[in-house]
């Protein structure tokens, strides 16, 4: 009779284990099957970085006289779909120049500073982001090199391995003329160390009324006012210029500014003040005064 027993639950066990075997495979089957029959996750689509590439056209000139070169150049949207440059700085372009012995004589960002942070500059359909520089005080006539080079580093959050928006052109510094020569004696010129803080390196020439400032702000949003005075009246009321970029950078920019002879003052000082509004109230801030020219009266 034990013995009996004893077999009967060996059998039961077996039949117990073999059900839960057979429950097992059948779960891992259904899962299986599950996985199987899931639907793909959705993936983004590739972008293509050789059309965004070619969506943006690059042009650049250099326009040079006796001692000076100014470098143009811009990218524009030539495409149907807004895109998004970024760059690793506030720097966003660079020019280096070098002379025939391949010397590096010029380099726009040697005397500039620059925040670290992520930036970007948004061009829709048609917009184009334009760079004006001017290298002055170029004393050795000859052939030089220019690189110009946008430095974009994604392109709507895209990464680009290698930068494709640089052009090298070559331009002649010529010898001064005597026609030159005598222009400039004819046309006198002041140069103002300015206050360092807003504006600087700044230089008049002209008189009898025509004049131009040239020289480098680095203000607020790249705005700044301008008006002219001559002691007694306002020549010129208060003027708002816009420059490339706003501070920390330095920009360049010129003035042409022209009084009619017959307002000009019988004596006294012509003046010019640069200087910005505040962003809290308005208020003038970095006031500079610059002579444009004294006016004596005649004995």
């Amino acid at each position: 009779m034990k013995k009996f027993l004893a077999i009967l639950l060996g059998t039961l066990v077996l039949s117990l284990a073999a059900c839960a075997n057979e429950t097992e495979n059948e779960a891992s089957g259904e899962e299986k099957e599950d996985q199987m029959t899931e639907e793909p996750s959705e993936q983004e689509p590739e972008v293509d970085m050789e059309a965004l590439i070619e969506q943006i056209a690059m042009d650049a000139t250099i326009d040079a006289t006796s001692n000076t070169a100014t470098f143009n150049f811009n990218l524009e949207n030539a495409g149907e779909e807004p895109v998004t440059l970024g760059f690793t700085s506030s720097q966003k372009y660079e020019v280096q120049v070098k002379n025939e012995a391949g010397e590096s004589v010029y380099t726009f960002s040697a005397d500039k500073m620059f925040t670290q942070e992520l930036t970007t500059e948004e061009l829709a359909q048609g917009d184009v982001f334009d760079v004006k520089e001017t290298w002055t005080g170029i004393e050795k006539p000859g052939t030089y090199e220019a690189t110009m080079t946008f430095l974009v580093n994604t392109i709507n959050d895209q990464s680009l391995e290698a930068n494709p928006f640089q052009v090298t052109q070559s331009f002649t510094i010529e010898e001064e003329t005597d026609e030159e020569e005598g222009s400039e004696k004819q046309a006198p010129s002041s140069q103002y160390d300015g206050d360092g803080q807003a504006f600087r390196d700044i230089t008049v020439t002209g008189e009898k009324g025509s004049y131009v400032v040239k020289g480098e702000a680095r203000v607020f949003e790249g705005s700044f006012i301008y008006s002219v005075e001559d002691g007694h009246n306002v020549q010129v009321e208060p003027t708002a210029f816009q420059v490339n970029e706003g501070a920390p950078s330095w920009s360049t920019f010129e003035l042409e500014i022209d009084i009619p002879e017959e307002d000009l003052p019988m004596f006294g000082t012509l003046t010019l003040t640069l200087f910005e509004e505040s962003a809290q109230d308005g208020s003038p801030t970095n006031m500079n005064y610059i002579p444009l020219e004294n006016f004596q009266p005649e004995e």
